[in-house]
């Protein structure tokens, strides 16, 4: 009988949570778009842009937010890929020993227009070809959804930037 869990048990991932919870509400100050040039986008380029981003943001929140020192607590790091340095499944580790895949989901900004494409956008959030059932090690892996909204910046309110929130789930 084997005594390690097949599976991360409901109190692993709370603890998890609570160890990502100084990601939660943080706006990054690295993109800034004038809210006039907003129009010219669709929620889809905005996704892109922000993807990119946040894939290489998230394990450097520490230096990128210097004066958020709960940040140097949260523990990401960035996986190492299957294949070197090229992206692959899960997309982080964690000072507990979970790896953590990342899902974007993109929330409307409140009083921005911007583009509407003709035909109902897809959901932001969603697993792709990298992740197959060879690769998931249900004991470790956690899906790390992040919420992400552009929001006006702080200090300018006609400059826009991300506002993150996150929320872990098993794998």
């Amino acid at each position: 009988m084997s005594l390690t869990p097949q599976t991360i048990m409901p109190e692993e991932i709370e603890q998890l949570r609570q160890a990502l919870q100084p990601m939660y509400g943080v706006q990054f100050n690295i993109l800034k778009i004038p809210k006039d040039i907003l129009p010219a986008f669709e929620p889809s380029q905005i996704g892109t842009i922000v993807g990119t981003l946040m894939d290489a943001c998230i394990p450097q929140l520490a230096q990128i937010l210097p004066e958020n020192s709960l940040l140097c607590k949260i523990g990401l790091f960035k996986q190492e890929g299957i294949l070197g340095d090229r992206e692959g499944y899960p997309d982080y580790k964690h000072d507990s020993g979970k790896r953590l895949e990342l899902k974007l989901l993109y929330v409307d900004p409140q009083g921005v227009q911007m583009k509407k494409p003709p035909t109902r956008r897809e959901a932001s959030a969603r697993i792709t070809q990298k992740v197959t059932v060879k690769n998931v090690i249900p004991a470790t892996d956690v899906l790390l959804v992040i919420a992400y909204q552009l929001r006006a910046n702080r200090d300018n309110q006609n400059l826009y930037g991300l506002a993150i929130y996150a929320a872990a789930k098993r794998a």
